[in-house]
C-alpha cells in the first residue's frame, strides 16, 4: 500500500508545473491546460508549419519573423504561457528570452507537436 502512494505522490509532483516554468512534457501540458484555462498556449512554429495542424486555441507567433521578439514581449507576466514548436527547440529558444525578461510562469513543451502528435493527442487544422 505504502509503495501506491509513494509511486501516486512521485507521478503527481512529475506532473505539477513549477513555479518557475520550466520543461514539461506534453501529459503535463494536457493536464495543465484541462484544469487552467487562463493558460496561454503559443505555437512559434511558422504559418506553414501551423496550418499542417496546431493545438487548440493557440496564439501562432513565428519564431523567425522580425517581430517575433517584441511580440513575445508583450505575453502577460501574470498567466501561465506554454510554448512549443515542431521538436522544442525553438520553443526552448523562446523561453530562454522570455527568462532573460523576468517572466517566471514561462513554460517549454518537450518533444513539441511531434512528441503531442505521438500521444495522439487532438489537433485543429
Amino acid at each position: 500500500m505504502i509503495k501506491v502512494h509513494v509511486a501516486l505522490l512521485t507521478l503527481l509532483i512529475a506532473c505539477a508545473p513549477a513555479e518557475h516554468g520550466g520543461d514539461l512534457s506534453v501529459d503535463a501540458v494536457r493536464a495543465m491546460l484541462s484544469r487552467d484555462t487562463t493558460t496561454m498556449l503559443v505555437d512559434v512554429r511558422t504559418a506553414e508549419e501551423y496550418r499542417a495542424g496546431h493545438l487548440q486555441n493557440c496564439t501562432l507567433m513565428d519564431f523567425y519573423q522580425a517581430d517575433v521578439r517584441a511580440r513575445l514581449r508583450a505575453l502577460p507576466k501574470d498567466r501561465s504561457v506554454v510554448l512549443y514548436c515542431r521538436s522544442g527547440r525553438r520553443s526552448a529558444d523562446a523561453k530562454r528570452y522570455l527568462d532573460s525578461l523576468g517572466y517566471t510562469r514561462v513554460y517549454n513543451m518537450l518533444g513539441g507537436i511531434v512528441a503531442w502528435q505521438q500521444h495522439n493527442y487532438p489537433l485543429e487544422h
